[in-house]
């Protein structure tokens, strides 16, 4: 059949309905979408306008990080509530900072002769090494620099570390240092729309790897320097660069704040609370009516009316009264400030605007009035749950990256760290985190003697749920029972009587479970 032909038949054809049987030529013709969130109506349409398909990068372009980052730095600011939800978060996630623990192998093999290599003192070396690494992470202050690092992730969607030599730290350790670069400080002023290895302030190879990061040389926010230009900006190797966010869709390059879903609900928190308070002032500023019975003829007013003074405010002993024409009558405010829906409004906004972070309504709102110790257990679980995993993209981010720096730095100085180490490659490394406030220290405590004593769990990791570390806690512990044996010698008393355990408590007999 000719080609015309057919397309003359196909339009002359009537549609297909849904029900319509299958054919030979092919299946049953289906509409375009069954489900209800994809039909456009009238009473949707406003609500939907605004939904694109436009990629991570178009979406989270330069001009809209820049409105969203202003934005969510001046509620910050203004916002007591979201000002604490960010420290909040940083506290807990970072608090008084992650402990390096290291684990040493007792042999390895030497790659170049292909045999095993004793290693003397694993665990001395292993506690040499964690010592050097925490007098460099006081040297740097890296504690302020990682919550600085954890509360911008949080506020502004992004930071930047950059890795650098500072010789005014001492010359017989790593002079390694951290200064951190806000996200307005990373950007590339004269990007070119065709390149596609480059966003705004990051540069990429083939494989989608970063290779160069834009560093303008002076904040956009400051004011005029003599000899940079606002768009002066140097190029960076990305080894040198830590970059913190936390991407949301893939193809994702630069972040966006976290309480980019919240900052509507703050504004509308923020000007609920002004209403209340305005209403409140109305209220409590007019305190009584005067109303005038006779009044004396308006002489301006052909009809002879009285004057009009109504809602005219006259000052009394300190407060404000108000006059009104004669004739007329008023009834007394009705007092009700705050309104009775303002603490159940304002709870339920900032719920859901807390919601952002997975923060629970308590650690939201600052309060648990209204907890109790089943609700508030429950909701700390998917709290501490989200910070674990915050916690470990920390590691995996910055503190492995920062800690092989060091290590490459502390090779260099000689006599810094043990002779004989193994090889890095060989080493168990494990960051020591604060543990989580108990809620219920004693069932806390039971539950960890029992997982230890059924062995499910260690010294190890107890420890490490509490952010201590093991060694430290035995070997303190052991000093301080002998400084109290050898306090007690001299003061004459008796031994010290040993540690009582407490055992576990027998099942109930069958006959002693009741008449139930």
């Amino acid at each position: 059949m000719p080609l015309l032909d057919v397309i003359l038949r196909d339009r002359k054809a009537p549609p297909l309905r849904a029900d319509a049987p299958a054919t030979r030529e092919g299946p049953t013709l289906r509409p375009a979408s069954t489900y209800d969130a994809a039909r456009t109506s009238a009473d949707n349409r406003n609500h939907w306008r605004n939904a694109d398909g436009a990629s991570a990068l178009a979406a989270n372009g330069p001009e809209t990080r820049r409105v969203l980052r202003n934005r969510s730095r001046y509620e910050d600011e203004n916002n007591s509530y979201a000002n604490g939800l960010t420290g909040d978060r940083a506290n807990e996630t970072v608090g008084t900072g992650p402990r390096l623990q290291l684990t040493l192998p007792e042999s390895y093999l030497d790659p170049d002769f292909q045999r095993p290599v004793a290693v003397k003192d694993p665990e001395g070396m292993a506690r040499a090494v964690e010592l050097r690494w925490r007098e460099w992470a006081k040297s740097v202050r890296l504690l302020d620099k990682l919550l600085v690092m954890d509360e911008s992730e949080t506020r502004e969607g992004e930071v930047f570390a950059l890795k650098f030599v500072n010789p005014a730290l001492p010359a017989d350790a790593p002079q390694l240092d951290v200064r951190l670069y806000e996200a307005d400080q990373v950007a590339t002023p004269d990007l070119y729309a065709e390149d596609p290895k480059a966003v705004d302030g990051i540069r990429f190879d083939d494989a989608g790897n970063p290779v160069e990061y834009h560093l303008l040389k002076r904040h956009p926010g400051d004011g005029w320097a003599a000899g940079v230009s606002p768009g002066d900006y140097e190029r960076v190797a990305a080894r040198q660069v830590i970059h913190w966010f936390k991407p949301r869709r893939a193809g994702q390059a630069r972040g966006i704040p976290a309480f980019t879903s919240s900052l509507p609900l703050y504004s509308i928190l923020r000007r609920f609370t002004l209403a209340s308070l305005l209403n409140a002032e109305a209220q409590a500023r007019i305190t009584g009516v005067i109303e005038e019975e006779n009044a004396l003829p308006d002489p301006n007013d052909p009809a002879g009316g009285a004057g009009d003074c109504g809602g005219e405010e006259v000052e009394f002993a300190g407060v404000s009264l108000m006059r009104l024409d004669a004739g007329q009558s008023a009834k007394p405010f009705a007092v009700s400030h705050p309104a009775p829906e303002y603490p159940a409004f304002k709870g339920e906004v900032l719920t859901e605007a807390g919601r952002a972070i997975n923060a629970p309504r308590n650690v939201s709102r600052g309060s648990s009035a209204d907890y109790n110790y089943s609700s508030g257990r429950l909701d700390q679980q998917s709290w501490q749950r989200a910070i674990r995993i915050r916690r470990a993209r920390f590691e995996g981010c910055v503190l492995d990256n920062l800690f092989a720096e060091w290590l490459r730095f502390a090779r260099l100085i000689p006599g810094y760290l043990t002779e004989g180490l193994p090889p890095a490659a060989t080493w168990t490394k494990s960051w020591r985190w604060d543990g989580f406030v108990a809620i219920d220290p004693v069932k806390d405590a039971a539950a960890a003697t029992e997982r230890m004593g059924n062995g499910t769990s260690t010294l190890e990791r107890e420890c490490g749920e509490l952010g201590e570390d093991w060694e430290e806690v035995q070997d303190q512990r052991l000093r301080e029972e002998a400084r109290e044996d050898r306090r007690r010698r001299e003061l004459g008393l008796g031994p010290r009587q040993p540690r009582q355990t407490q055992a576990p408590q027998a099942a109930p007999a069958v006959g002693d479970q009741g008449d139930g």
